[in-house]
């Protein structure tokens, strides 16, 4: 091999490992945004857990309300066929 295709040779591979370094260093800025933006996503989802905790509480709350009237008028209703 003459000195120009050795030239040529070492110019081919440095430049692919000068793209296969920056394809890594991309992608590494690209898995850090993406870990800023799911630590910020889980701070808010966080922030979030004891009002829709509370929120499901109140919700079952009302539904047992809601099926003790329902019984109720039921069975007054029952009692009004049965004895009317």
């Amino acid at each position: 091999m003459d000195g120009s295709n050795g030239r040529i040779l070492a110019l081919v591979v440095v430049a692919t490992i000068v793209f296969a370094v920056g394809r890594r260093f991309q992608r590494t800025m690209d898995a850090w945004a993406g870990w800023g933006k799911a630590v910020e996503a889980a701070a808010e989802a966080a922030s979030k857990i004891p009002g829709a905790k509370s929120a499901a509480w109140k919700a079952v709350r009302r539904m047992i309300g809601v099926g003790l009237i329902a019984l109720i008028v039921l069975a007054a209703a029952a009692s009004a066929i049965r004895y009317g």
